[in-house]
């Protein structure tokens, strides 16, 4: 049992790939509709909002934080601009006007945490309380109906390059993109190094409350890039989107390597994770299983994932 877990944490994503593929063969002989092009790409289009979410996310858990406001923040962002738009806005306009307020969460979640003792949950709790009344405020707590949306906007959330739904190409895009800098750029890799030891990191010159300052705003920045894709697709500006999606993000991280301590994670392991717990819920779907059960599901492969993260880095010590 050991020796498994060993191999599982050393190699975290290759394993979860190895799992996603059995499961997938699985689920080809429980479903003859699991392997179709038309459920598979739907499903993946709807995991690419949560994927977008889900890399912020493993920035932050590296450096060693949390941020519950990611899912509200996706909500506040689309919601912000929808109502703009509809109030007779340029929609790219109102895209950058909620940019720009969710990244002021993003710095108040990094200035908070990086200059005081306040704990990164109980500060993201409290913004993510904060977006999800700014939600409520501007659409008066009702989803808000867009129309006539330009085509280039629209294009964002319902079209397709070279066959592929844009939702799935912009996730991929972003994902290589960070997946890169997480991986090769000296700047980026200052995160795992506050993550692991901030006192050491602030010692080699690698000033922290920049380095958390910047995780979190790339996080903020993200979840509403996440919102504003998902408005781009269903056309309404509802202020319960994202409701749970921090769980999700975290969820996937972790799932994919990404520690609870800090210092760990990639962006290919967390969409690795991605991957594994949407199919996982597409199947409960395919097999008639209640829909409640999903989060039931998720939660328990979350405790798995954070027990293993756990038994692995106390065998280190």
């Amino acid at each position: 049992m050991k020796g498994i877990l060993t191999v599982f944490t050393k190699f975290r994503a290759a394993s979860v790939l190895l799992i996603i593929v059995l499961f997938s063969i699985m689920m080809s002989f429980l479903s003859r509709y699991f392997l179709t092009w038309n459920n598979l790409s739907t499903t993946f289009i709807g995991m690419s909002a949560d994927g977008i979410m889900a890399i912020g996310m493993t920035m932050v858990l590296a450096s060693g934080g949390i941020d519950l406001s990611v899912g509200a923040v996706m909500g506040m962002a689309g919601a912000i601009t929808g109502v703009l738009y509809i109030g007779g806005w340029n929609i790219f306009y109102a895209c950058l006007i909620a940019m720009g307020i969710s990244l002021i969460i993003g710095l108040i979640n990094g200035l908070v945490i990086s200059k005081t003792t306040i704990s990164p949950m109980i500060c993201t709790l409290a913004t993510m309380t904060m977006a999800r009344g700014v939600a409520l405020i501007v659409t008066q707590g009702s989803p808000k109906s867009l129309s006539s949306v330009p085509q280039v906007f629209r294009f964002i959330g319902k079209g397709s390059v070279f066959g592929l739904p844009t939702p799935i190409v912009i996730f991929a895009i972003i994902a290589v993109i960070f997946a890169f800098l997480m991986n090769k750029s000296a700047l980026f890799r200052k995160v795992y190094y506050v993550g692991s030891n901030e006192q050491s990191a602030e010692y080699s010159g690698i000033s922290v409350f920049k380095t958390k300052i910047g995780v979190y705003l790339l996080s903020a920045g993200l979840s509403s890039l996440a919102g504003i894709l998902t408005i781009s697709r269903f056309l309404v500006a509802t202020p319960a989107v994202g409701e749970g999606a921090e769980m999700t993000a975290i969820s996937v991280a972790v799932i994919g390597g990404a520690s609870t301590t800090g210092g760990e994670g990639t962006i290919v392991g967390t969409v690795c994770g991605l991957i594994l717990i949407t199919l996982i819920n597409n199947a409960l779907v395919l097999l008639n299983v209640s829909v409640y059960w999903q989060k039931l599901i998720t939660g328990s492969i979350l405790l798995l994932a954070v027990l293993i993260d756990y038994f692995s880095h106390r065998k280190k010590n």
